[in-house]
Parts: C-alpha cells; sequence; structure tokens
C-alpha cells in the first residue's frame, strides 16, 4: 500500500520504540537496585505530599530546670506571639506558660530577670488580642505526685519552635496560664485526649489532635527522648510527631500495650533493677516487680519504699525528710564518679516472663543538681534523682530515665516501645508512622504500599517511593504511547500526500447545457404535461386555428395566471444569418426567421386584409418563401373579425389583452422635401422603426415593411401601410379586439 522508503520509516520508528523500551526497563532496575541498596544503608525516606510527613520538633539550645538542667523547646503563644521555652509532657494535652506573677519581685529587677531567665519567660495573656479566657481551673496532672496549682485557661493561636524556624501554628489550642512553682517551667502535651472544662459535651481539641486533623501530621503519634549534658558535647532532646527518628535508638521486637486508665496509659512492667560497677555486679534494686508509668513530665524516677531503701544501700545515698530528696555530698560524688556504676531496668509486658529489654543508665544520668526554690532549698545541691513512692500509682519513670531510653508511642493503634538511646554523631533519620486509615489503605492494596509510605507503627522499614513494578508499568504506558504516535504521524503524512497525488490527476467533466435540438425547442405558454417530447415545428403536424385546439392538446391555449407548470428559459443562441436572394439577411429578418423555426408563427400570415401583400406564389426577393402554406389559404376564416379570411391557421391566439397592449407612436425620420402636404398628414400616424418610408407624388414608389418587402397588389387601394400598424378604432373610443399582438421575444 505504501512505498518502499515509507515502509522503511515505519520499521525504523518500530525499532526506535523498541530501543526506547529497553532503555526504559533497564532504567527501571537500576533505580530499583538502587533503592535496594539505599534501604540497606540509609533507610527510609518520609512521606511525599500525598501524604504528610512527621515534623521534627527541634529543641533550642537552653537547658532549664531547678530539678536538673533538662533540655527544652520554645513554643509561641498569642498574638502578638510571646516566646516562651517548655518542656515536653506525655501526661498532658494542654499548653502551660508562666505568667509574670510567677516572679514576685520588682519588675525589671535582677531579681526578676533572673527568675524570669529560669522559668523560660513569661505569657501574659492580657496582651494577647486573641486570648479568649475560659476561666481558673486545676492543672489537674500529676495530682498523685504532690503536684498542686491552678491556671488561667483560655484558647489562644499556639505556635512551635522560635521566630524563624517556621514552625506550625494552630489557632484557638487550650492554653493554661499559672504562676505556680510545682511546675516551674510550661509545658507542651503530647497527649491527643480533649479537654472539657465544663462538660463533656464541649471537648476542645489537642494541639496533637489538631496537627491530625488539619493534615500537617501523617498519624497521632511521636517520638522521644530527653537528652543529657553528660554524653558528648551534650546531647538536644529530640521530638518527631507523627514519627519517629530511627538514628536514636537500636531497634527491638517489644511493644506495649497501653494501660486502662486514661490517664497512666503508658504503663510498663519493671521485672528487675540491677546495679553494677567496678567493686559489685548485679546489685539487685528492686524487690519485686512492679508497673510503672512513662512520664517525660517530671524528672525522677519514682519507686517504692524497698526499692528506695536497696538505692540508699547500693549508692549510700542519704534520704532527706524536709526535702524529700537524695543528697548527695561532694565525697560520695567523687566515689560514685571513679566506680562509674551502671543501673539496668529490665522491662517486659508482664512482671514475669515474657520478652524483656534492657534499658541501661550510668551513673551519670542520676547526677543532677537542685536549685533554690525547689523543694524549699535555699542554696543549689546536689541530688540523686529517685523519690519515695507510697502508692502504686505513684511508680513513675520520669526524665531521668528517658535520658536513655527512647520513647516511641502511637496514640490511635494505643502501644508503644522504648529502645536504647545511641549516641552517635549521625544524621537524623526520620520515619513516618502511618495512620490506621492509611494502613487500611494499604492491606486493601494487596500489602503494597501506596504513593507515600513510610515505617509502620511496628517501625519496620518499607518503600516511600515508586515500586519496581509501578516504573516498568510507567515505561512500557509510555512506549506505547510513542509508537501509536509515530505510527499516527507516518499515517497522516502518507494519507495527505495520497490525496494530493489522486487529486493532480482527476478529470473533471466540463459542465453544458444540452445541445440538442429536441431540448433547445420549447413553447413559451405550452400548458402540457412534461412527457419528453417536443412537438416539431417543422413536421407536418402544424398547430391547429385558434380557437380550434381541443383541450387537453400541446395547442391548447392557457391563460396567463394559470400555474400548473411554471415554464424556465434561457435566452436562447441567435440563428445564424442565412443568404437569400443573393444578399444577407438583416437582422429583422434573421428574427421572423428564429420566430417561425421555434414557436412556429408566422408574423406574415395575421397582416390586416387591407394591407397590400403578396400573393404567395411571388415572394418579395431576400425573404424565404413560407413555411405554413400560402398567404390568403382557404384554411382561413375561422379567426372571426374583420381582419378578413385570407388569414394562415399556422398563428395561434396571443395571450394577452387588450389592456395590456400599449399604443407606441414614433415619427418615422422623413423630410418634407421627399413628401408632399397630404404625405406629411399621414406621415404623423406611420411608423417606421427602421427605415424612413419612401414617397412621391403619386406613391411611385412604394414603403416597404421594416419585415417583409411588399408591392401594391393590383386592383388594391395605393396608400401605404405601415408594418405594424396601431390598433384601429372602431368609432366607441374602443380598439379592435381582432388586432393581436406579435412578439419577437
Amino acid at each position: 500500500m505504501f512505498r518502499p522508503r515509507w515502509r522503511a520509516s515505519l520499521v525504523l520508528a518500530n525499532l526506535f520504540a523498541l530501543l526506547h523500551l529497553l532503555a526504559l526497563a533497564r532504567c527501571a532496575t537500576d533505580v530499583a537496585v538502587l533503592e535496594s541498596r539505599q534501604a540497606d544503608d540509609d533507610g527510609d525516606s518520609a512521606g511525599n505530599a500525598t501524604r504528610p510527613a512527621p515534623i521534627m520538633y527541634a529543641p533550642d539550645q537552653n537547658w532549664d530546670g531547678i530539678d536538673g538542667e533538662w533540655s527544652s523547646f520554645t513554643v509561641g503563644v498569642g498574638t502578638p506571639p510571646q516566646y516562651v521555652r517548655v518542656f515536653a509532657s506525655t501526661a498532658s494535652q494542654q499548653t502551660w506558660a508562666v505568667l509574670p506573677l510567677g516572679c514576685p519581685y520588682e519588675q525589671d529587677s535582677d531579681e526578676w530577670k533572673t527568675c524570669r531567665d529560669m522559668r523560660g519567660w513569661f505569657f501574659d495573656n492580657s496582651s494577647s488580642s486573641t486570648f479568649e479566657t475560659v476561666g481558673i481551673y486545676s492543672l489537674w496532672i500529676e495530682r498523685n505526685l504532690g503536684y498542686q496549682g491552678n491556671a488561667q485557661f483560655g484558647y489562644d493561636t499556639v505556635r512551635l519552635g522560635a521566630p524563624g524556624e517556621g514552625g506550625p501554628a494552630l489557632e484557638n489550642m487550650t492554653v493554661g496560664a499559672f504562676a505556680v512553682t510545682s511546675f516551674y517551667l510550661g509545658i507542651f502535651g503530647l497527649h491527643p485526649k480533649p479537654t472539657n472544662f465544663t462538660s463533656f459535651n464541649e471537648p476542645s481539641p489537642s494541639f496533637m489532635s489538631t496537627l491530625k486533623d488539619q493534615d500537617r501530621i501523617p498519624s497521632l503519634s511521636f517520638g522521644y527522648t530527653a537528652g543529657n549534658q553528660y554524653r558528648l558535647r551534650k546531647v538536644l532532646a529530640s521530638l518527631t510527631l507523627g514519627g519517629y527518628d530511627q538514628s536514636k535508638f537500636e531497634p527491638n521486637d517489644l511493644s506495649f500495650s497501653f494501660g486502662s486508665d486514661n490517664e497512666r496509659e503508658l504503663l510498663v512492667g519493671i521485672q528487675s533493677i540491677t546495679m553494677s560497677d567496678g567493686t559489685q555486679q548485679d546489685v539487685s534494686l528492686l524487690p519485686d516487680p512492679i508497673y510503672s508509668y512513662v512520664d517525660s513530665t517530671v524528672p525522677q524516677i519514682w519507686l517504692p519504699m524497698e526499692a528506695c531503701r536497696a538505692f540508699e544501700d547500693a549508692f549510700g545515698i542519704v534520704y532527706d525528710n524536709n526535702t524529700d530528696l537524695y543528697f548527695v555530698n561532694d565525697t560520695l560524688h567523687d566515689e560514685l564518679i571513679e566506680q562509674n556504676g551502671n543501673v539496668t531496668f529490665t522491662l517486659a509486658r508482664e512482671l514475669d516472663g515474657g520478652d524483656t529489654i534492657d534499658i541501661v543508665l550510668p551513673y551519670a544520668s542520676f547526677d543532677l543538681v537542685a536549685k533554690p526554690p525547689y523543694q524549699g532549698l535555699t542554696e543549689n545541691q546536689r541530688y540523686f534523682p529517685l523519690r519515695r513512692a507510697s502508692e502504686s500509682d505513684q511508680y513513675t519513670l520520669g526524665r531521668t530515665f528517658l535520658q536513655e531510653a527512647y520513647l516511641t508511642v502511637d496514640w490511635e493503634r494505643r502501644n508503644f516501645s522504648l529502645s536504647q538511646c545511641v549516641f552517635e554523631d549521625t544524621q537524623s533519620q526520620i520515619v513516618p508512622i502511618k495512620s490506621i486509615e492509611d494502613a487500611a489503605a494499604d492491606a486493601a492494596n494487596n500489602g503494597e504500599p501506596t504513593a507515600s509510605d513510610g515505617a509502620g507503627a511496628n517501625g519496620n522499614k518499607e518503600n516511600a517511593t515508586l515500586s519496581t513494578g509501578a516504573i516498568v508499568g510507567i515505561a512500557v504506558g509510555v512506549t506505547a504511547i510513542t509508537i501509536t504516535a509515530i505510527f499516527i504521524i507516518v499515517w497522516r503524512v502518507l494519507l495527505v500526500r495520497r490525496r494530493k497525488r489522486k487529486a493532480s490527476t482527476a478529470v473533471f467533466p466540463k459542465a453544458e447545457l444540452d445541445a440538442t435540438e429536441t431540448a433547445a425547442i420549447r413553447h413559451e405558454m405550452d400548458g402540457s404535461k412534461d412527457d419528453g417530447q417536443t412537438p416539431d415545428p417543422n413536421s407536418a403536424g402544424l398547430p391547429p386555428s385558434p380557437g380550434t385546439a381541443e383541450p387537453g392538446s400541446p395547442w391548447a391555449p392557457l391563460e396567463v395566471e394559470n400555474k400548473e407548470r411554471e415554464i424556465y428559459e434561457m435566452p436562447g443562441d441567435m440563428p445564424a444569418a442565412q443568404e437569400a436572394d443573393g444578399r444577407q439577411m438583416s437582422e429583422k429578418e434573421a428574427m421572423v426567421h428564429r420566430e417561425r423555426r421555434i414557436n412556429g408563427v408566422d408574423p406574415d400570415a395575421g397582416a390586416s386584409a387591407s394591407s397590400p401583400t403578396r400573393s404567395g406564389s411571388d415572394p418579395s426577393p431576400g425573404f424565404p418563401p413560407p413555411e405554413y402554406g400560402s398567404v390568403g389559404s382557404s384554411n382561413g376564416g375561422s379567426n372571426g373579425g374583420g381582419n378578413g379570411g385570407g388569414n394562415g391557421g399556422g398563428r395561434r391566439q396571443a395571450p394577452v389583452s387588450p389592456a395590456d397592449v400599449v399604443e407606441v407612436r414614433r415619427v418615422a425620420p422623413m423630410t418634407p422635401v421627399d413628401l408632399t402636404q397630404q404625405d406629411r398628414a399621414y406621415a404623423t400616424n406611420v411608423l417606421s422603426p427602421v427605415t424612413p418610408m419612401e414617397a412621391g407624388t403619386e406613391f411611385e414608389r412604394w414603403r416597404r415593411s421594416p419585415l417583409s418587402p411588399m408591392g401594391p397588389p393590383s386592383g388594391e387601394n395605393t396608400a401605404a401601410f405601415p408594418p405594424m400598424p396601431p390598433m384601429e378604432d372602431l368609432g366607441d373610443g374602443s380598439p379592435n379586439m381582432n388586432r393581436r399582438r406579435f412578439s419577437y421575444e
């Protein structure tokens, strides 16, 4: 169908598409290998735009607190934002900040400024244009540990991070402004539960749940470690919202379920606590296994009385009844530093048996300094962060424990994990925790992760980019589209060229009218049905005399208004002038001949009886003999009127009324010299549209009609008659109806 060169083009196009497919397949394989290697070396990346990425909440560079020095975070509260430093709290769902009343000193004094710095700066709710007051309510949390106080609660804007860090800002968050010293710094709550001030019917959403609802984080989860000052060059805290930092801990397979009390959900079973140093090994510090609550809000570790006495014996610490603290003097401190003992917490789901993990704390994690006014102190004092618990609901693992443990909490699945921290100067590896909805969508997708995936709740690695099958599918689709496009372009080019070749060689017939004699014969007022046959005027079948045609015949006269069949004529060609008696026919003579041949009408046959005409046996020179019988034939007489019966029967009655005939008078161009007075008097009524009439005193020379030359017949009056005299008056003012109009058209 196509030329050989076009076939070659199609073959080349297909080869190009095949090579393209092979290249894409090789590219997909390389990408898959690269992803596999990157997964083995560096771990997974955060999700893409279809799912939100975790928020890495970077701490500030400060170490705050009067019960030890802890890595803190900065939040902006109010409008305009007032930036304060806070601690992360696993027990609270609110954001707290210290009021200026928290420092009872004269404003701008040295004591006031020192107090302000130690308390992490102030939040003045009266200076915030967006603070909506709710009322004064109890701080509530940690009441079992002796923490008490009230706060002015309201709703305001809270933003994470220092100025310029670009942290998320949420409006209408629950904010508590307090002045009590039980909590010396403010807190940032990590719990997603709402706050109920007056009833449970109007809960106020938490910061975590609002982040999830606004698709700012992938799930209600976080990863946290408190940081410490004794490792490396001080290790800052790490907080990731919606995921965890895989570079901060050693993974394990143990996860814990939430407790039944929603105020103490992060419960772990402590099966044993042991101490080892340079002088003794595996000294038991916990007589009986207990369940303990993991809480970053408080700094110390709260254990039963028996466990506290075991610590006293192992480390030589002394309990102070006035402050309820274990003091460490300088001598004991030096000995403990030299011994460099470790305390190992063996954790499990249950109190006995099952999988366990060990979290090891060096003595440096217990080497803290308390500052006034903590617990009524008037000066700084080294202390061991261990507190005596009188009730089981007081057993707590606070920030001291979280210096060496990494806590990952999934609020949606109600489980969490604890892992030993790793202190290496490596880059962070943030891994998202999928929400329950995303995990269900992945499960419905035959286990394949969707467009944006990261680690699940268990911390296992999953591919966060396109799978190999997806890449190969895209490559195949692109190749198919390329092949189709090339084929369509080539086909269109060939089709256009073929059409151009056909158009250049096509022969179109010339449009002409039918020139046959039958088609040229038309009658102006023919009222017969069109049967495809036209009478030949040259044949023997002549039209009947006027008034004798039978109804329905082709020659039957029709009224002008008859609309049975409309005739549309195109101007015919002028017949070629024929030679007669040795001279060329004039234009008028040619028109008469055309009228006779086409319409079958003899204009001379209907002349007036008084008109001097020649007999049919003596035609005038230069005029063809009549074709429809002799003049004055016995066939006439049926016309009725004063025109005589010598009228041949070849003329048909004119389809006009006398009212339609307009009398035309025209003076012949004659001179007075050529005519007598009598001739002039008559010449005013004579029309000679072609040539002037010749005249003499005796009319010796007869005027001739412009249509046919006529001589004076014998015995006739010698008066001259025009070839087309006007209609005669009958005497009563009406014209003679027997005189019919003749048309050359």
